[in-house]
């Protein structure tokens, strides 16, 4: 049996059992001799092996200790593959996670995108519209410059002003503000 190069990389510092990977051809390799005690229903239990697949007793073992050899190998691939799909798991969960959160926040900020257009009022100077963007974004009507901050906190009830369409906007905003306050944690 023949190993590929895949095989053989997976034993440590080129050791006994890389060098035996490396040459591993049963038939046509050197044999050597191993002597080894083993227990009476091992010795059965290999009986048993060669029998069911019409080998000899040198055979069975030969397969069977190939057999295991190769196990003990890819055992460490296999954890080792284990431990990256756990990683990538986990990535994978952080990254969903970071996802929903900006599909949150995209969806409250294009809420705030579509009041902040919305008409809220009159400049008390011009008399032209203003929108929730001129009030809170901008500050200043953009036709003539006045300043609006008088009218997010006036003295008296202003004509000017939609006070349903104000409480909208600052609501948003403050939906906005809070995912975003809740997204840098």
């Amino acid at each position: 049996m023949t190993y590929p190069a895949s095989a053989r990389r997976r034993f440590v510092n080129g050791g006994v059992l890389a060098k035996y990977l490396e040459s591993a051809s049963v038939s046509d390799m050197p044999t050597e001799v191993i002597y080894a005690r083993v227990p009476t229903a091992l010795k059965e239990a290999c009986d048993a092996y060669a029998a069911q697949r019409g080998a000899t007793l040198t055979g069975a073992v030969v397969d069977l200790l190939d057999r295991g050899l190769s196990a003990v190998s890819d055992e460490r691939s296999v954890a080792e593959l284990e431990k990256n799909l756990a990683e990538v798991a986990a990535a994978k969960n952080v990254a969903e996670a970071a996802l929903h959160a900006a599909q949150t926040e995209l969806g409250a900020v294009k809420a705030f995108a579509q009041r902040a257009g919305r008409e809220v009022g009159t400049c008390p100077k011009c008399n032209e519209p203003i929108t929730g963007y001129d009030l809170l974004g901008a500050g200043a009507c953009p036709r003539c410059s006045q300043a609006l901050s008088s009218l997010i906190a006036p003295a008296a009830a202003s004509p000017t002003l939609d006070q349903r369409e104000l409480m909208f906007l600052v609501g948003a905003l403050g939906a906005v503000l809070g995912i975003a306050y809740l997204a840098s944690k």
